[in-house]
């Protein structure tokens, strides 16, 4: 009789485990900050684009000036920087109307422009003559996100998930004071302070759902983290078409990222975090609240009464009798292979990524419309990242997403440039490869890594992704030497990432550790039985 009462209390707790509506309830809320901040990390391909514009020229234009050229602009005078210098003696006798023979032979640097618009900071903050600057928004911004990404990892491990997600979410919104400021250095600080504050959501939040979610759920975990980040991006593109104003933009995208201050009440702690830091009673708390939502058939009281030890028994969590250290993970030769070749794939994903969202800019058709295509080739790559994770394993699809990523974009590079149909058909296709890497290896990372260390190894991968996302824009210089020398460049790290996984075990089948020892202690038993 004990024994079948022992087994009936323990198919209860795994009930616990279930995906039901407590844990659908909790990856809706952490994929709604995961929008809003991807919003935040595109800001810039529209809040800093560049405006046309040229030198304005108070004694030729008039009331109204336009930024065409007009028909009295000098030949060989750079209408965006340069501004002529009207000759007072031809422009008296002309009765104070320009033409060509109206100027010195003398130009001086331009001071004042006419724009086409007041769509971007470009305008706002008079940056004409100064492309650079308004390029430079966006590699401050990524900047920003190293240095979050640095340390949020670190800090969701010590201090938890739950106070990490919420302030990364609320943090952004100190983006608002950019539609108050006037000088462009101070909007570079604000740019840099919002990513600072905000970006690390991505290392916690994917950390948060696949430890809400559970085993079963582990890759779904890693889809749905990618599908928040592309439908943030859509709604972005659609925000900024249809506002185009950045004030206007700023205000609607920033504003309601105060109201996940609520998220102090709604939002729950990982229990295998609060678990393996001892926080037992929080814990509890939590599966209480579980039972409650999902209905299940365990009551608190059957909570309560279990020991702590019986309970990390049941949820297969090892306590850390001692905190492991940065000494640690330096010091294991497994992890410090498997740190490596993530942090690669992270960059190599990164890179390619957002360097073909650089390059997608040579697809014809409207600015907006070509960045929500890009953004939409994204999901159906998440799709088959999902079937094919669970079908062929975590690795192994790495690596064909690699190697047939690099293998689309070396045949579009040399395909004829009168087959433009071909040419983007295999862009998209090169694009899908990677976007089926970079949700992988999000997912691939989280279980390669324990429980003690795996906010501040995510953080360490999401890193090495920000400097591929930084080194991507600069990509396009490339094309002055060799047309194709972009995509030799994407090949040639793809595949160096597909072969570094080589040195990496198959997670599918195992389970999720919680400890550097107990990762080191499967690697001796796999070893052993070689």
């Amino acid at each position: 009789m004990t024994a079948t009462t022992d087994k009936s209390a323990t198919d209860s707790f795994k009930d616990l485990e279930i995906f039901g509506k407590f844990q659908l309830f909790q990856y809706l809320l952490i994929c709604l900050p995961i929008m809003m901040v991807s919003m935040i990390h595109v800001n810039y391909i529209f809040v800093a684009e560049d405006v046309n514009h040229r030198c304005l020229v108070p004694e030729c234009d008039g009331s109204n000036p336009t930024v065409d050229i007009p028909e009295w602009w000098p030949k060989d005078v750079d209408p965006k920087c340069f501004r002529p210098i009207v000759d007072d003696t031809k422009y008296d006798l002309t009765n104070k109307t320009c033409s060509k023979n109206s100027f010195v032979e003398v130009i001086e640097d331009c001071r004042e422009w006419i724009y086409e618009d007041n769509n971007s900071i470009v305008s706002t903050l008079n940056l004409g003559c100064q492309s650079w600057k308004s390029t430079l928004v966006g590699s401050i911004h990524n900047a920003g996100m190293i240095v979050s990404m640095s340390i949020t990892g670190w800090i969701a491990d010590k201090v938890g998930r739950k106070p990490t997600i919420i302030i990364c979410s609320i943090g952004g919104a100190v983006g608002l004071i950019k539609v108050f400021v006037t000088n462009y250095y101070v909007y570079l600080a604000i740019e840099f302070l919002e990513s600072v504050l905000a970006s690390g959501l991505y290392t916690v939040a994917v950390v948060l759902l696949i430890e809400v979610g559970g085993d079963s759920k582990r890759v779904m975990a890693g889809v749905i983290f990618s599908y928040a980040v592309y439908v943030g991006e859509v709604l972005f593109a659609f925000a900024a078409m249809g506002l185009k104003y950045w004030k206007t933009i700023v205000l609607v995208i920033y504003s309601p990222m105060l109201l996940f201050l609520s998220y102090t009440f709604l939002l729950r702690e990982s229990i295998r975090w609060q678990m393996i830091r001892g926080k037992m009673d929080e814990a509890k708390d939590t599966l209480k609240l579980i039972t409650k939502f999902n209905k299940l058939d365990v009551s608190a009281q059957e909570i309560t009464e279990v020991s702590n030890t019986d309970l990390r028994f049941k949820f297969n969590v090892m306590v850390q009798k001692e905190k492991e250290k940065i000494k640690d993970i330096v010091n294991s030769k497994e992890m410090m292979i498997r740190l490596t070749v993530t942090s690669f794939c992270f960059f190599t994903s990164s890179f390619i990524y957002y360097g073909l969202m650089v390059h997608s800019v040579l697809l014809p058709g409207n600015k907006y419309t070509n960045f929500v295509l890009a953004s939409l080739t994204s999901f159906p790559g998440d799709l088959i990242a999902f079937y094919c994770f669970n079908k062929f394993g975590r690795r192994v699809s790495l690596q064909g997403g690699y190697i047939f990523s690099a293998i689309c974009l070396v045949v579009q590079t040399y395909s004829p440039d009168s087959i433009t149909w071909l040419k983007i058909l295999l862009f998209l296709l090169g694009k899908l490869g990677t976007c089926v890497c970079f949700t992988g290896i999000y997912t691939y990372s989280l279980e390669l890594f324990p429980t003690s260390v795996r906010g501040s190894m995510v953080g360490c991968g999401n890193t090495a992704a920000r400097v591929g996302s930084m080194l991507a824009p600069l990509t396009p210089l490339l094309i002055r030497h060799l047309t194709a020398l972009p995509s030799i460049l994407f090949s040639c790290t793809a595949v160096i990432a597909a072969l570094l996984l080589a040195l990496t075990p198959e997670t599918k089948t195992l389970p999720m550790f919680d400890t550097i020892a107990q990762v080191e202690s499967h690697k001796v038993k796999v070893m052993t039985h070689l």
